[in-house]
């Protein structure tokens, strides 16, 4: 049974490669043919026979060779009909070579109203200025022309057309869409913008998304779009249909993170029951205490779960990762120790610090930083806290200069003067006078200069006698970035204006206005500070991913907009963050943008 396919494989090979080589010198000899012969020739003659020749090489896969004849042509001394064919498909290939920048400078020698004396071409030359703008990253500018090469295609526009315009629309934030559609000139435009607001301004389940569409369609009844929608909009309702109808969460709930998780979860499931009936059953389970988690798991999946939220203790994750397979979905609420996969079931989402790091490294080397000085508790997991820093900062090409622990103390002279060098300053002051005794020399201590920033852990307790100290020890522009540990979440001007211009990452949770959903959380739930505020976005944001995970596996949906950050699912199934960065301003925590900030590099 398995050696007669291998005999015909071998028999039949040689034939193949025979037949392959045949057609490819065949192929190779008509395009050299049409060159030579479009060589003798002048005009549009001439320019026709290349464009086959380009034609032929396209169709062969040899896209950089049909460039390179299609720049050949003599756009020149040729009628306006075939300059604009020859152009369009000049900026077709680069576009197609990943050479976005060639295409626009191309598609620019272009005007939209001299191809509109051609409309069989008006709508590709729309399209291609689209495409060449999303691939440059302008998404108004896609957005625009996609939706002119639509209207332009005479009522007739591709799925694939609709589905650029989605993708262009996408990559605006809301600020961008709100600004974007007071500008649009066209109904069409508009439409397009508007459906983009509704769909990603309430992102917490897809029921209120398809609630949102349903809306759109009654006040865009004549919209293109009406007719074919972007397929990740039609796979909408595919994807809530198939979402789980029961649920099983795994927590320690003798635990105040295991009590905080569930709370955030809780609320938003209620929140969803207003929004639809249509809620999944829900099965708590007690782990507390565990040392194996494969028993409880069972029994949730006997019981009939059809997706798995937690466990969040990093030993029973590493026991899930451990596994062969996994029967159902599995949304663990921590990460695994390990590198690789894991089941092809297991996704992990967690409050994981190296998010937070990750990104304040990046802003401080976009900001033009190159050294840093680091300030943690000298305790061991603040010291692996330390470490990772170190090792994203290192990697990016930056330099520690300076480093210091400090312990539980009232008095953080020391620790500073250590930090930007005072001691040493200090000492030098001393051999001097010991050198040139005189009672009236003057002496100003000085801090090191081959500092950019400082890289703060600390607790707002903390934080508010540290940083005082570094204004007192002449650092008081020297910039300070923190992880969220800094910030308590509560309303206290008075006393974080000692954390004046410390810049730290937050989640949106605690950063964000009190909004509706927000107030009627804490208004019913005790009063909690920073890190258990957190838990409970966590937990609200691991109800939302319910219904998402299959988003994410499909490729759908690349990122959603959560409590805990703007979530990102990377290729091992591992759910990260994208924080917001604020500072203390005036006692007061105000978001900021990072687009705002300065790079000097």
């Amino acid at each position: 049974m398995i050696t007669v396919p291998l005999i015909i494989s071998c028999a039949s090979a040689p034939v193949l490669e025979s037949s392959v080589a045949v057609a490819s010198e065949s192929s190779a000899r008509t395009v050299d043919q049409l060159i030579q012969r479009a060589e003798s020739l002048s005009g549009e003659d001439s320019a026709r026979l290349r464009l086959q020749a380009v034609t032929d090489l396209e169709q062969a896969g040899d896209l950089r060779s049909a460039l390179d004849q299609s720049l050949r042509v003599e756009t020149e001394s040729i009628g306006e009909p075939l300059r604009t064919q020859t152009l369009l498909t000049q900026a077709d290939l680069a576009l197609r070579l990943q050479m976005p920048t060639q295409s626009l400078d191309t598609l620019a020698t272009l005007s939209a109203d001299a191809v509109a004396a051609f409309p069989e071409q008006l709508s590709r030359y729309y399209e291609l200025s689209g495409l060449t703008y999303l691939a440059l990253g302008d998404g108004r500018l896609a957005a625009t022309r996609l939706t002119q090469a639509a209207d332009a295609a005479a009522g007739d526009p591709s799925q694939a057309l609709h589905d650029n315009i989605w993708r262009a629309l996408s990559g605006l934030d809301s600020e961008q869409l709100a600004e974007f559609a007071n500008a649009a000139e066209s109904y069409s435009l508009r439409g397009w913008i508007e459906l983009a607001r509704i769909y990603w301004a309430d992102q917490f389940s897809i029921r209120s998304q398809l609630n949102a569409i349903d809306r759109w369609r009654n006040s865009w009844n004549q919209h293109p779009a009406m007719e074919l929608m972007p397929q990740s909009i039609a796979n909408l309702a595919l994807t809530w249909e198939a979402r789980p109808r029961q649920i099983a969460l795994i927590l320690p709930l003798q635990q105040s993170a295991g009590v905080a998780i569930q709370e955030g979860f809780l609320s938003a499931y209620y929140r969803s029951l207003e929004i639809s009936t249509e809620v999944p059953r829900l099965d708590v389970y007690d782990s507390s205490g565990l040392n194996t988690i494969m028993s409880v798991y069972q029994e949730a999946v006997d019981a009939g779960a059809e997706l798995i939220i937690g466990p969040l203790n990093k030993v029973l994750v590493n026991e899930l990762h451990r596994q062969d397979s996994l029967p159902v979905p599995t949304l663990a609420l921590n990460y695994s120790d390990a590198i690789d996969l894991g089941p092809e079931n297991l996704w992990q989402f967690g409050l994981a610090p190296e998010d937070e790091i990750n990104q304040t490294t990046e802003l401080a080397w976009d900001s033009g930083y190159r050294n840093a000085a680091v300030l943690t508790p000298d305790t061991p997991d603040y010291l692996q806290l330390q470490e990772e820093f170190e090792a994203s900062w290192t990697a990016r090409g930056g330099r520690v200069v300076s480093r210091t622990g400090f312990a539980n103390s009232t008095d953080y002279s020391e620790v500073v003067r250590r930090l930007l060098a005072i001691d040493s300053s200090e000492a030098r002051a001393a051999r001097l006078l010991n050198l040139l005794p005189r009672n009236d020399l003057d002496f100003i201590p000085r801090r090191r200069r081959d500092i950019d920033f400082l890289f703060l852990i600390a607790n707002p307790r903390q934080g508010r006698q540290i940083k005082p100290t570094l204004d007192f020890y002449f650092a008081q522009e020297l910039p300070v970035f923190a992880l969220p540990s800094i910030n308590d979440g509560l309303n206290n001007p008075d006393a974080n204006g000692d954390l004046n211009d410390i810049m730290f990452t937050d989640a949106p949770w605690i950063l964000a206005p009190e909004g509706e959903f927000k107030q009627a959380v804490e208004s019913s739930l005790r009063t909690t500070q920073g890190a258990l505020q957190r838990l409970r976005a966590m937990g609200i944001d691991s109800f939302m991913l319910y219904t998402r995970l299959a988003q994410f596996r499909s490729g759908e949906l690349s990122g959603l907009k959560g409590m805990t950050g703007n979530l990102q699912p990377v290729d091992n199934q591992t759910i990260h963050r994208r924080l917001q960065f604020a500072r203390f301003s005036d006692g007061v925590v105000e978001v900021v943008s990072v687009a705002a900030e300065p790079n000097n590099d």
